[in-house]
Parts: structure tokens; C-alpha cells; sequence
């Protein structure tokens, strides 16, 4: 069995964020090999894909180094460019069933060969926790300059994630947090962690920080900034009714990625899309 690491929402043929995709279309790896390959690979996330069922194409789990998660966006992305570079992949139009539900995928060929690979979220959904978080999460992100004129949110387009905006984008660059603090505030509101956001001169800059499941920070990462994108859509987009933004995350890290995303409206039914470009890293024999 071969390991795919894949680089998923790069960024003028750099940056990017590397997940592990595993092609297991007989189901052959029970829970705890798939979790040690994901720890042996030693990477964000790990998806391991097997033949669909109850509708879908594919059926696509996702396992951290020492947790499965429900969903994970770069990990998916980089699943289909696979499967499309293999053969695997019939169309264009396919669909994933994941812990977070049943999801579309679309790519889309461009002039210079590359691949768009777009995924859809879970319906996004606003989540109202049951206590004030926020001095808490000021606490484990002490002297971080957030935003006086939106708000501190958690979202949720098939993971929740508190929204963080930040005063200025060299704000966003300074942050630094409390390891322990962030990874109870986390499992207390059962989040996975924190996406921060800046703007600065009508680009949107983000950073994530997800300590709970054993990752400092995240140079690229898909269903967070789905979220951000229905935050951002509620708050600063309210006009638009269709809405494509370019995220760029990673910078801190010297990883600087792209994250494409997009709001639409058919029939009156919301969806949010988030998507990027793709580069094979390495293949590992496992």
C-alpha cells in the first residue's frame, strides 16, 4: 500500500499544506492501522479512501496523528486531485460521504493544466455556546489586538472553529497563545480551535490554530475558512449574493497558501465551496 503526500492549496507553485491520502477502495485497514499510519506519516491530517456507498463515490475518513476528525478540507482536496491524476475520478462532478455527512466535489481543468478543486461544506450553521467565552480565549491569547468592529464567533461548516478577527495583519502575524489554555477553551466548547483573520488592503490573511488535536498552527486549512467565509458573508458581505474570495494563510510560517472559496445561492438553498491547487510532495511505501 502506497501513501500519497500532497500538497494541497498552494501558492504560486509554493506554500501549501501536506496531507497524507491513502487509497484503500476495499476497506481493507481497520480504525487502528489507519490511526498509526496517519501517526507514522506524521502530518496535520490523513485521509484514507475506499469505494462509496449510500450515494457517494467515495467514502473519505480523516485521522490526525492521534485523533479521526470528521472532516478535513486540504486532506480532501488533495484526495480528489489524486484521484483525477490516477484515473480513478470518472467526471468532473463527484461527491465524497464523510463523518461530517455527503459532500460535492467539482475541479475544474484550467489553460495551463492544473486543477481547481473545489469541495462543499456542510450547511453553515452559527453556533451559540452556552457560556461567554471570551475572556477566556482573550486569556490564552494574551495582548492580541482583536477587532473592535466584528465580532468573536464560532462557525461551523462541517467542523466549528471560533472566528477570531484580528485589528491589522502584523497584529495577526505577532499572535502567540497559551498551549494548555487554547486546548481546554477547545475541548470546553468542543471546538476544534481558533481561525484569526485580518484584512489589510481588501486581501483577507488568516492563521489556525487547532492545539487540541496536537497541531500548533496550520499553514492551509479548508473547512476553517469555509466557516470564515459564512462569518464574513454575514458581516461584512451582506449585498453580495454570490461571493468568491482568495484566502491567504501559512504567511507567519513562511508557508504562504491559497484558499479559494465561494458562497452561492441556487433555488434559494445557501452552499459555501473552498478549494485550491494541488503538488505531489512524495509517495511512501507503507
Amino acid at each position: 500500500m502506497i501513501a500519497q503526500i500532497i500538497n494541497s492549496f498552494t501558492y504560486q507553485h509554493s506554500g501549501g499544506n501536506p496531507a497524507g491520502v491513502v487509497v484503500d477502495l476495499e476497506r481493507t485497514l481497520c480504525d487502528q492501522e489507519m490511526q498509526d499510519i496517519a501517526r507514522q506519516l506524521a502530518l496535520s491530517e490523513t485521509a484514507f479512501v475506499s469505494k462509496g456507498h449510500d450515494g457517494a463515490d467515495f467514502n473519505i475518513r480523516f485521522f490526525t496523528t492521534t485523533d479521526e476528525v470528521d472532516l478535513c478540507g486540504h486532506a480532501t482536496i488533495a484526495s480528489f486531485w489524486h484521484l483525477a491524476h490516477t484515473g480513478l475520478l470518472q467526471n468532473y462532478r463527484s461527491s465524497q460521504l464523510t463523518k461530517a455527512g455527503l459532500l460535492s466535489v467539482e475541479l475544474f481543468p484550467q489553460k495551463n493544466g492544473a486543477l481547481l478543486t473545489m469541495m462543499a461544506q456542510a450547511k453553515p450553521a452559527l453556533i451559540k455556546p452556552k457560556f461567554n467565552f471570551h475572556e477566556m480565549l482573550r486569556s490564552a491569547f494574551s495582548d492580541s489586538e482583536l477587532s473592535n468592529s466584528l465580532p468573536l464567533e464560532i462557525w461551523s461548516t462541517g467542523l466549528k472553529d471560533i472566528i477570531m478577527p484580528i485589528a491589522s495583519r502584523d497584529a495577526l502575524n505577532s499572535l502567540r497563545f497559551d498551549f494548555d489554555q487554547l486546548t481546554s477553551l477547545s475541548e470546553t466548547l468542543d471546538v476544534v480551535g481558533v481561525h484569526a483573520f485580518a484584512l489589510d488592503s481588501g486581501q483577507i490573511y488568516a492563521r489556525n490554530f487547532a492545539p487540541r488535536f496536537g497541531i500548533d498552527e496550520e499553514s492551509a486549512t479548508g473547512t476553517s475558512n469555509g466557516a470564515l467565509t459564512a462569518y464574513l458573508k454575514k458581516h461584512l458581505y451582506q449585498d453580495h449574493p454570490d461571493l468568491s474570495l482568495k484566502i491567504l494563510q501559512g504567511e507567519e510560517m513562511g508557508k504562504t497558501s491559497a484558499i479559494y472559496t465561494s458562497y452561492r445561492v441556487s433555488d434559494s438553498h445557501e452552499s459555501i465551496w473552498v478549494g485550491g491547487y494541488c503538488t505531489l510532495i512524495e509517495e511512501i511505501n507503507l
